[in-house]
């Protein structure tokens, strides 16, 4: 039931609660003709004055309810947005990370095992309103939180294998067969997390579109009104919006090169 329909529901019920009294009533007067007609309309105008005013007092306080519900949802959208931008930001820290540290474990060289922290905010999700985001926002979430184990049991395993070759608890020969394992898992988990970049990458144009939904559905006593589900043409339009946002990262990458160049130039 939308918001019209629940208004129009309160004003039926309150328009069939005044008949019915309103009934009542004239049976009322049709009984009892000793009362004076002065103190009968007093009760009446005090009574419908007291009843009409509480049901307008409850459309406030709902309209309150539904306003703060619709700005929470796009405060979280804005949230989420930053969050995923971070999300982005680390993972091709940690894609270009792990190619470099493959090519020094396939010169079976040692190296200091470093990779970005990836975060994540379930809450961020409690305010939202579009279902089909909410589910496609806790899937990604399953994804990172799988990713962030696979790099934790990597790394973990690198640095036992390091550490006993250095105390030589192990020779070079199975330290290579351990190596070569520690390889093969590392390239399978860098491909995992291209995929997870290029997904993170398709929530966060979705996010973007989501918040454009305040600008174009507006109405006056609810402020931007959120959608439940994705529009028919959503899809098409996430096809532009992902355009529109790799062009803005490269913009954003290539800014950023340069002014590292600077500085190390200077």
């Amino acid at each position: 039931m939308n918001v019209f329909n629940k208004i129009f529901t309160l004003f039926f019920w309150a328009a069939f609660i005044f008949f019915i009294t309103l009934i009542a009533i004239i049976i009322f007067f049709d009984v009892i003709q000793s009362l004076k007609r002065e103190i009968i309309q007093g009760g009446i105008i005090a009574f419908f004055g007291a009843f009409f005013a509480f049901i307008f007092v409850k459309i406030a306080e709902w309209i309150t309810i539904v306003r703060r519900g619709n700005v929470n949802h796009f405060n979280s959208l804005v949230k989420i947005e930053r969050l995923l931008n971070r999300i982005v930001y680390r993972l091709e820290k940690n894609i270009l990370g792990f190619e470099g540290n493959l090519g020094a474990l396939k010169s079976m060289r040692l190296l200091t095992w470093g990779s970005y922290e990836i975060p994540f905010d379930y809450k961020l999700a409690d305010n939202l309103k579009n279902i089909d985001f909410i589910n496609e926002y806790f899937s990604q979430s399953l994804d990172i939180e799988t990713m962030k184990n696979d790099l934790t049991k990597i790394k973990d395993m690198y640095e036992e294998i390091k550490n006993l070759f250095i105390i030589k608890k192990i020779n070079p020969q199975i330290y290579e067969v351990n190596i070569l394992y520690c390889i093969s898992q590392m390239e399978e988990v860098n491909k995992f997390m291209k995929v997870y970049q290029e997904n993170t990458l398709k929530l966060l144009e979705k996010t973007r579109l989501l918040q454009k939904e305040k600008e174009n559905n507006w109405t006056f006593l609810f402020g931007a009104f959120p959608k439940t589900h994705y529009a028919k043409d959503f899809n098409e339009k996430t096809k532009k919006e992902l355009i529109i946002l790799k062009k803005e990262i490269d913009e954003i990458r290539k800014k950023s090169t340069e002014e590292i160049s600077k500085i190390k130039s200077g």
